[in-house]
């Protein structure tokens, strides 16, 4: 069996080593902080990526810490509510039909319990190189720079992309103008806006925006062409949304510039790039971490059955099933670092094309068309993209094929992550 290393420690990188690891590979994690960052990031976990959880048993002790979302709603600011789009329609066809609202570090801190001192704190990856034995990993940790061997690297380091860069892999697309403010309060908006659910898209042509319920507080975003970091202009903002007697309690902010952007390969030899690192995208739908953690559950099946035959590392179906090694798809590729052969290596290339048509493919489209649907600025258009959104959500055949979509159930499911 393969001794895989693993760069980065976030929700990515942590299902990754726990899959490896239950499949009987030497796994470790490099990962730079001191320790899981609690830092306010992604918060929604799709349908599949719970049935995918639930198969490791971390499904159920994640759901335990978050809220269940059954419905997503779209509202007008102008208009108020356009459609609600209730998840029960899947009950047929995933376990969990409905979005669940927890913090990532919840999903970290679940997954570090598996591994122990598996994950190297405080070791940063400096630089990669291979050879015909593996790949080599230049890691600065507290005792100095060391350099640590195995047979694959997977690169879960995140958007930065250190490992992507040393290899000279472009990272293709484009960035939005507007960034995204990100506000944490604790204020009810459920108390002042009739109807409201835990995941909210609020459409408007100057000034959209997203309300995501949290365990602990509410999170709105709002999209912004300069950085604003003055806490008046912040209560302006959110005064907008809901006006109070009382100012707003903001207890986290956060500023960001937007990306669609995908690797032009997601493999170079024995060094594979997953989640962030492979992809990056709007947050508007909430699949950027799901979709990194389907990246992971493929890579696992491709890399534990490489003859893709069989099952992946929790006995729940397997690795690609196409034939065909070269980055085409087509012809053998050498054998594997660690004598795993050609059949793993043609696995590996089918996995990196196949996760890169769904980065491309799926995801780009989708959450590019939901960011640019809000912020709508044509009224013929913004009103008629609302008319039919409102057909769809009440009609429960055209509910589910619109939910099959947004809740990336059809993406795993073109992957043979999940039966059909």
């Amino acid at each position: 069996m393969p001794h895989v290393l693993v760069a980065g420690a976030g929700p990515v990188g942590l299902t990754t080593a726990v899959l490896l690891a239950e499949a009987g590979m030497t796994v470790e994690v490099f990962e730079a902080g001191e320790a899981i960052s609690t830092q306010p990031r992604a918060s929604t976990f799709h349908p599949p990526t719970l049935d995918l959880l639930h198969r490791i048993g971390i499904a159920e002790p994640l759901i335990a810490q978050g809220l269940k979302a059954p419905v997503y709603q779209h509202r007008d600011r102008e208009r108020g509510l356009v459609a609600n789009f209730d998840h029960a329609v899947l009950a047929g066809d995933t376990a969990f039909p409905y979005r669940l609202q927890a913090e990532q570090h919840k999903l970290c801190e679940l997954l570090l319990g598996r591994l122990g001192d598996t994950v190297r704190f405080r070791h940063r990856v400096l630089a990669v190189s291979q050879d015909d034995d593996g790949v080599a990993v230049r890691v600065e940790g507290p005792g100095g720079p060391r350099t640590a061997r195995g047979d694959y690297l997977i690169d879960a380091g995140g958007a930065p992309g250190a490992v992507r860069e040393a290899l000279g892999i472009a990272f293709e697309g484009f960035t939005y103008e507007d960034r995204y403010l990100v506000l944490l309060t604790t204020f009810p908006f459920e108390d002042h806006l009739e109807g409201l659910e835990k995941v909210n898209y609020i459409s408007d042509p100057d000034e959209y925006v997203v309300l995501l319920r949290a365990p602990d507080a509410w999170r709105v975003l709002f999209p912004v062409r300069e950085e604003i970091r003055d806490p008046e202009i912040w209560e302006r903002m959110l005064q907008g949304v809901v006006a109070s007697p009382v100012p707003y309690e903001v207890i986290h902010h956060q500023l960001y510039f937007i990306h669609q952007r995908v690797a032009e390969r997601f493999r170079e030899g024995g060094v594979l790039l997953i989640g962030d690192a492979a992809h990056i995208n709007s947050p508007i739908g909430g699949m950027g971490m799901n979709n990194g953690i389907h990246d992971a559950f493929s890579l696992a099946g491709a890399m534990s059955r490489p003859d893709g035959t069989g099952d992946g590392p929790d006995g729940s179906g397997g690795g690609p099933k196409s034939s065909g090694g070269g980055p085409d798809g087509s012809g053998d590729g050498p054998d594997g670092p660690d004598g795993g052969g050609p059949d793993r290596d043609r696995a590996l290339d089918i996995w990196a094309r196949q996760r890169r048509e769904v980065a491309l493919e799926y995801v780009r489209i989708i959450t590019d068309r939901n960011a640019r649907a809000l912020g709508e600025k044509d009224p013929g258009r913004r009103l008629l993209a609302q008319r039919e959104m409102a057909a769809a959500a009440a009609d429960p055949v055209r509910a589910r094929e619109w939910l099959l979509d947004s809740s990336m159930l059809n993406a795993v499911r073109g992957q043979g992550l999940l039966p059909c």
